[in-house]
């Protein structure tokens, strides 16, 4: 719980300041200004598992063993992320063959993806090595650094996508030299030294997540391409803001998700470690399927509220979008074990099979749906993955997922999504007995929230007459 908070500080407060911005950048960027921005964010993400090896994993897990040496793990890391960004320079050709929007903005482009790797690579690092408070820190320095350099640059001196872009690099510019001073990393950098034996363990962990990384972002991201060449950049515009509002719901869960994998990862093999895993799923699974039904029926009047006009459609595709962001919260719950446990190929398996149903439903149901039907293929696609997931989980650690109750929830919601999504006013009824039904089937973890709550206001509120 206290890692919970200590990320909820940084990764919430910094995703809400991002997410009200939202307003800014759909009045400020035209719809296809916004799919180029989205599409380079999104190409980064498939592109930095592959050149960089996906050493960034193996960074935190090695950080956090007591045999391994913190100054070899770094030096070791960061080899990757040097070596990866230079090799990339050279690679504009092979992307314009996704859009030739990434010859205009090439170089920034790389500059984006080298500052993205360095700033994962040393928070995970500072992670790694219990600084969880300068980690917290971070974060929240990263996101008020976008939030100024966005305004600045978007509303003062108007450079449209050119300045959202170089905010991004200044966003992740900040942090990575608070965190060089802050956690004096230059006293693990010099002098440079790789340890061969220690970089062979740390990427025979890495790569075989290479693949399930890149399925999950296939997963998460696959559509976005099929759209941008079947209908077009501005919709994958409007698609990339309908994204916005269910990311509300992930960030909440990532915050404890953030906590639970270095829990997992010191708890694991504990007598009483199928028990734990048991509860604390039962609570994500709580706020997931709450969450969602409010998100659900908020969609379209939020849309109302925060977009511009030409984004207003967005709000079709988010209650499908909410279900998939509860699939993958508890999809990402069900990882920490098999990281615990170093049995990656499991996650490759369950991320393989949800990418081929998402690749396969993208290509058809865009067709007939656009951008809704995108969304559809997403929320399935990650429901598989869970299912899988949660299968596979049963043979490492003793959890009771309880799938009668996850059945009658995520069947309720899949409906309700759809009835939102074509017919509105009858979806929001249909969403209120799907609540009901849910706080029922939820009872004991929602009271167990509420009381946890309530008692650490009293606490503070003692600590406060006290003082």
């Amino acid at each position: 719980m206290t890692d919970t908070v200590l990320f909820g500080l940084s990764s919430f407060g910094s995703k809400i300041l991002v997410f009200l911005l939202t307003p800014l950048y759909t009045r400020v960027l035209a719809t296809e200004e916004f799919g180029i921005a989205d599409l380079i964010n999104t190409t980064i993400q498939f592109v930095y598992p592959i050149l960089t090896l996906a050493i960034s994993e193996a960074t935190l897990r090695y950080a956090m063993k007591k045999e391994a040496s913190p100054k070899k793990v770094l030096n070791n890391s960061l080899i990757f992320v040097f070596l990866s960004s230079l090799i990339l320079l050279f690679l504009q050709p092979l992307f314009k063959l996704i859009d030739s929007s990434f010859a205009q903005y090439w170089l920034i482009f790389v500059a984006i993806f080298f500052m993205y790797n360095l700033q994962l690579c040393f928070s995970n690092f500072v992670k790694g090595i219990g600084l969880t408070k300068l980690f917290a820190l971070q974060s929240i320095v990263y996101t008020l650094s976008i939030v100024v350099s966005n305004i600045l640059l978007l509303v003062v001196f108007k450079t449209g996508l050119n300045g959202y872009l170089i905010s991004m690099i200044i966003g992740h510019v900040i942090p990575i030299v608070l965190m060089f001073f802050g956690a004096k990393l230059y006293r693990y950098l010099f002098p440079v030294k790789i340890d061969k034996r220690l970089l062979k363990d740390m990427l025979a962990y890495s790569i075989p997540m290479i693949p399930t990384i890149l399925s999950w972002t296939i997963n998460t991201s696959i559509d976005k391409y099929i759209i941008i060449w079947s209908i077009g950049m501005g919709a994958n515009g409007i698609y990339s803001v309908a994204n916005k509002i269910p990311s509300l719901l992930t960030t909440v869960v990532n915050v404890f998700l953030q906590a639970w994998q270095l829990s997992a990862i010191t708890y694991h093999e504990a007598q009483d470690e199928g028990m734990y895993y048991t509860k604390v799923y039962g609570i994500l699974n709580a706020i997931c399927a709450v969450g969602s039904v409010i998100l659900m029926v908020l969609a379209k009047p939020l849309s109302a509220v925060l977009f511009d006009e030409a984004y207003f459609t967005a709000w079709q595709s988010m209650p499908m979008l909410t279900l998939s962001a509860i699939f993958s919260s508890l999809s990402g719950f069900l990882a920490a074990p098999f990281r615990a446990y170093m049995k990656t190929k499991h996650l490759f398996i369950s991320t393989s099979m949800g990418a081929i149903v998402n690749i396969v439903l993208s290509a058809v149901l865009i067709n007939f749906w656009g951008i809704i039907g995108a969304s559809i293929a997403t929320a399935v696609s990650f429901g598989i993955v869970w299912i899988v997931r949660a299968v596979a989980t049963k043979k490492l650690v003793a959890m009771d997922m309880k799938w009668k109750r996850a059945i009658v929830t995520y069947g309720l919601l899949f409906i309700t999504g759809l009835e939102i999504t074509f017919h509105f006013i009858l979806g929001c009824v249909f969403a209120f007995i799907t609540g009901v039904i849910v706080i029922i089937l939820y009872f004991r973890e929602i009271k167990f929230v509420i009381l946890w709550a309530c008692q650490i206001m009293r606490k503070r509120k003692r600590n406060g007459e006290t003082r």
